[in-house]
Formats: C-alpha cells, structure tokens, sequence
C-alpha cells in the first residue's frame, strides 16, 4: 500500500515536471530587476472550483491553459477559481518576490518546488495581516529559484470582489521601485483629496452653505472606496477594520457617496427650480441606494457589486443630465459640474470596458479610477466656487437696484456689500494664483506617473516635491480664512499682557527644521523679561508670517533675525534677513491697502503677498503700523511697534 502511494506521488511529481518544461520561462535579470509578467502566463478559469494541482499540473491538462493578453489578468465578478501557472528564470544571487499588485483577493494559494518538495503558500484578503512578510497593498511571495533550471510555479486565485491579478516578478533589488510604482498614484490623490477636504471644509465655517457638507461627505466616502478599498491602503488600519472595509465598507461607500452626491446635485444646480421632475427621480433614486446597503449588511457581495456597476453608470448620466438642463436655463456654474461627471463617467466606462477585455489591461489601468476622481473632485470644488461667485453677483445685481430707490441708510449699506464684493474678487484672485499653481503641479506629476517616467532614485525628490505643494496648499489656506474673516469682521482683538520672548522662542523652534534644511541660521534678540500689550494669537501670526517671509526669501547661508528695540513706554519689533533686498520704493509697496506684491522677482521664490496684508491688518488692530526698511545687497526688515516694557 505504502509502495503505490509512493509510486502514485512519482509519477504525478515526474508530471508537473514535464509540464514545467513545455513552458517559455521568464527572464529575469539584474539590469532588469522588476517586471510584470501576466502575458508570460497562462490561466485557466476553473468555474467548479473544484479542482486541485494535481489536476492542472498534469500534462494532459496544459492543453487547457490560455496564454494572457493583457499585462495584467482581469477576470470580472466570478464564483469561479482561477489557475495562473508559469515558468522563471533567474541567475543572479538575489532573492525573487512574486508581487500581487492588487489587495482585494480573498484567497490566494501558490505552490512551487523546493529541492523536489512541493511547497504551499496561502495567503489573501481573509488571511491574518500579521502572517504577511511585509504589510503592504497586495501579496508578496518568496520563490526560491536554482540558477541550473526554470523554476515552475502555480497560483489558485478566488474572490468575491471582481478579480484583478496584475503579477509582478522583482529580485529584493527591484522590490522597493516596483512597489514605489504601486503607490504613487495613490499617494498623489490623497493629497489632492485631502487639501481640498480641508480647503472646503474651511469654507463652509465662513459660508455656511449645506452644500459644501454635501459635497464633504462624497468627498469622504469617494476617498475610502478609491484610496482604501481600490488601491487596497485597508491594510494599514488593523485587522478588523481592514477586513470589514474588504467584505462590506469599502465597495457600500460607493452608495453612501451617492447618497451625499445626489443632495449635493440637488442643492448646488438648484434642482427644484431648474430640473424638478429630474430632481424627484434622484430623490426615489437615493432612497433605493440603500437596497445595496442592506445587501452589502447581509455579505452579498456579488448582488451588492453588480448594483454599484448599474449606479455608477446611471447616476452620472442623471447628473450631466440635470446640469445640461440647469445651463441651458443660464446657471453657468453648471458647467464645472457637466465637465466633472463626464470625467469621471469617462474614466468609469473605460475602467469597465477593460476589465470586459475589450481594452489591453495594464498598469495604467489602476490610475483611470483615481485620475477621474480627483479631477473630478477638483472640478466639483471650482463649481462651488464659481457657483459662490455668482450668487455674490446676483446679490450685489438685486441690491444695487433697491439701494436706487432707498435712503442715504440703505446707500451705506451698499458701499458695504461693495466692499464684501471686492473682498470676494481678492478671494477668488488669491485661489486662483496660489492653489491652482500648486494642484496644477499635482497634475503634472501624476502624468509622469501615469507614464513611468519617474527613475527609482528621484522617488525621494518626488516625494519631497509633493509634499511641498500640498503644504504650500495648507499654508495658503490657513492664511486665506484668516484673512477673509479679517474683512468680514469676525475676528476680535483682544489686548493683554504678553511675555513676548517665550513666545519667540516657541516660533523659532517650529521653523528651526525647514530653516535648517535650507541652510539658513535664525537668531533671537531680546530680553527675557520683555512684555507688550496685544492679542497674543494675531501677535503670533504676525511674527510666523514674518518669519515664514524672511526664510523664504534669505538664500543659504543667511541669517534671520527676531528681536526688539525698547523705547519709552514702547517696543519695537524686528524681523530682519540677510536676503538679496529690494529698492525702497518696491518694498513700499509690500505693505499698501488691499495690495497682493510679493518679491518674487529679485529671488526664486514666490508668493502672493496674503500673509504680508494680514500682519499689515494684525499689527493695526493691536495700535501699530507695520513698517519696512529694504536695500538691494543688504537684506530686508519688517519692524512696528507695540506698547510695552521690559520688567525686572
């Protein structure tokens, strides 16, 4: 019994070796440590599931297996198993990875010889995070591979999300730049994703419109299906969270994001006045999105998937549909809207004809979805501000025709919804010049992702680059909602005494890194027992915004300094930098009335001079008047006093 058994095990290990000659094997080399290898596979759809590796792997069987097309294997919404077999080659010294470049896969089992022992490797979506090598997106497996032969492998892929098996084959070198290319994109989304969350949420504090909440929660929900459930980032939340955003969150926030979208719509192109009959249908639609709620509730994934196809096709159609009709009826901030949808509708359709096999699946077909979605978002995010910009016109249109017929009381008011209008004009001037550079930055950079022209050493220097826009988009905005609230009136100064060295010291130590990085040394020069009477937060920002100038525009090498001049009764507060100066007449100009200069011409930097226009309106409202001394060669200082004294 015991020799059969044995025998049976030779024969059918004599079998898989044969068939792992008749395979063309992958080679892999050490100038080419990384490369996707679907096409260099063949796969077999295996609808009863049933089947094991000594079925597939025998020889009579290979006939079966079908060479992939694509360069990455799509296999849509099945209950089916798939078999991937193929063939490496390797003569180096280093280790070979199988990489699954994608982190939706409930199972996954990978079976290989080592030294004539078959090995077998489970992993997937449903398997414990902690039992992975390395945490990342997707799953990695180590081949072992003898310089003397090709080394044969198998996998058996099931899942009940749609099936996408995009494989990479790297050695431990070419690991980190394969892996770099998974995460790029993504990566570039979140930031785009999250400024604008931030930017709008910001808005709405000032506003107060329900549409920005709408648009906040699509938002939200769009970047966990894209970010964490599309490019598989679930995996750094933990074990729980990461499982129930695979099984059930992350596919159902694509309801609960339509859910907020179609009240967004709705609001925003003034569906009841516009589109009303289109507007009641979106309302039943939204009731019937919670159909794929209680099927993704209850674990029916497939129902639940095959629904989401159906709404994401025709919601965006209802949509451009409804603002068509609201343009057509000149509601122009419409526009951005039927741009944005047909984006994102594009990007839908062609994602799915793709998957279909319509389309040669490759790399780039993982960026269609977050490409479409953050141009999409950003679109969305100019309509809201156009749409802001026109209702202020409306208004200002409406009352300027009933300040004609009223008092000198009513013209008064007027000269203020004026004023309100001009500060709305700077607003919009200011976004345009400060967020769109930087988001347009952000679109650059994902096209030369999106072409794979980015080299493994510059991912770094990439990275840095992004992070400088999005915190250059931070920084803006921050600046932008003080500001405007400064000509709204909704910020109080309130006077206090201020130990005013501690306070210097806190600052330089939260700008003592990005100074060092740039090679500039911040020095401090005042007593510590020094107070003056202001608003110790406008007083804060006021020197930040100095500081942050004064950085910016001192080469390396140069020297910023903060510190204070008492007089009588007074003290007078300094910040200087060594930088290139500028003729006294421009620097003049920094500090006039609703002015946006910058010095963006003597040196590489640039700016729109918001932050100068707020420590000018600071300064004021604490009693002083911000002041600039300015010499080309000899650097620059802003200076204004405050009332105070040094107490010993």
């Amino acid at each position: 019994m015991k020799r059969g058994l044995l025998y049976t095990f030779l024969v059918l290990l004599g079998a898989m070796r044969v068939a792992a000659q008749s395979l063309p094997a992958i080679q892999l080399t050490d100038d080419a440590p990384y490369q996707r290898i679907a096409t260099q596979t063949g796969w077999y759809v295996d609808t009863s599931a049933r089947l094991t590796l000594s079925d597939v792997a025998n020889p009579s069987f290979q006939g079966r297996f079908r060479p992939a097309r694509h360069e990455m294997g799509a296999y849509g919404l099945t209950d089916a198993a798939v078999w991937v077999q193929g063939s490496i080659r390797y003569t180096g010294t280093d280790k070979v990875y199988l990489l699954i470049e994608f982190a939706n896969i409930d199972s996954i089992t990978l079976y290989y010889y080592d030294k004539e022992v078959l090995k077998t490797v489970q992993s997937g979506s449903l398997t414990p995070l902690a039992a992975k090598p390395i945490n990342i997106p997707g799953f990695l497996f180590e081949i072992p591979v003898a310089a003397a032969e090709p080394q044969t492998f198998w996998l058996r892929i099931r899942t009940g999300n749609a099936l996408i098996v995009p494989l990479t084959l790297a050695t431990s070198g070419g690991l980190p730049q394969s892996m770099a290319g998974m995460y790029i994109i993504a990566l570039l989304y979140a930031g785009v994703v999250l400024a604008l969350f931030f930017y709008n949420l910001s808005l709405y504090g000032w506003i107060r419109d329900p549409s920005y909440l709408y648009y906040l929660g699509y938002l939200f929900f769009l970047a966990v299906f894209i970010f964490l459930y599309c490019c598989g980032f679930h995996v750094y939340l933990g074990q729980t969270l990461s499982t129930f955003i695979n099984q059930y969150a992350g596919i159902g926030s694509v309801s609960v994001g339509y859910i907020f979208m179609i009240r967004f719509a709705i609001s925003f192109l003034k569906g009841e006045q516009y589109a009303p009959r289109l507007t009641k249908a979106l309302r039943i639609l939204g009731w019937l999105l919670w159909i794929p709620l209680i099927c993704c509730a209850l674990g029916w994934r497939h129902a639940l998937i095959r629904q989401q196809e159906l709404v994401s096709l025709a919601v965006p159609v209802a949509f451009i549909w409804m603002a068509i009709t609201a343009y057509r009826r000149h509601y122009k901030p419409a526009i951005y809207f039927i741009i944005a949808w047909a984006l994102l509708l594009s990007s839908i359709v062609l994602f799915a004809i793709t998957n279909m096999g319509f389309l040669p699946y490759g790399g780039w077909t993982f960026d269609i979805l977050p490409i479409g979605s953050a141009m999409e978002v950003i679109l969305l995010s100019l309509a809201l501000g156009y749409g802001y910009s026109s209702m202020k016109n409306e208004q200002k249109a409406l009352l300027e025709k009933t300040v004609n017929e009223r008092t000198k009381e009513l013209q008064d008011a007027l000269g203020q919804l004026k004023e309100s209008n001009q500060a709305k004009d700077k607003l919009l001037n200011i976004i345009a010049h400060d967020i769109r550079s930087p988001l347009n930055n952000l679109s650059g950079y994902l096209e030369l992702a999106e072409k794979k022209v980015v080299a493994a050493g510059q991912i770094q220097q990439f990275i840095q680059v992004l992070r400088r826009n999005i915190s250059h988009i931070s920084r803006s905005m921050n600046n932008l909602l003080n500001w405007s609230l400064t000509q709204k009136n909704h910020i109080e100064t309130n006077i206090a005494k201020v130990p005013l060295s501690p306070m210097t010291r806190q600052i330089l130590d939260t700008y003592r890194f990005s100074a060092e990085h740039k090679g500039v040394h911040l020095k401090k020069n005042m007593p510590e027992e020094l107070f003056v009477q202001a608003d110790s937060h406008q007083l804060e920002l006021i020197l930040r915004n100095l500081l942050d100038n004064a950085i910016k525009f001192t080469p390396e090498g140069g020297v910023v300094t903060i510190g204070c001049r008492p007089r009588a009764e007074q003290v007078v507060i300094y910040v200087a930098d060594t930088g290139a100066g500028m003729l006294q007449e421009e620097a003049n100009k920094l500090l006039q009335k609703n002015s946006f200069h910058s010095a963006g011409t003597i040196v590489p930097e640039k700016g729109t001079g918001l932050g100068l226009q707020l420590c000018r309106e600071f300064v004021a409202s604490n009693g002083g008047v911000l002041q600039v001394r300015s010499n080309p060669g000899e650097g620059t200082e802003f200076f204004f006093s405050l009332p105070g004294s040094v107490e010993i």
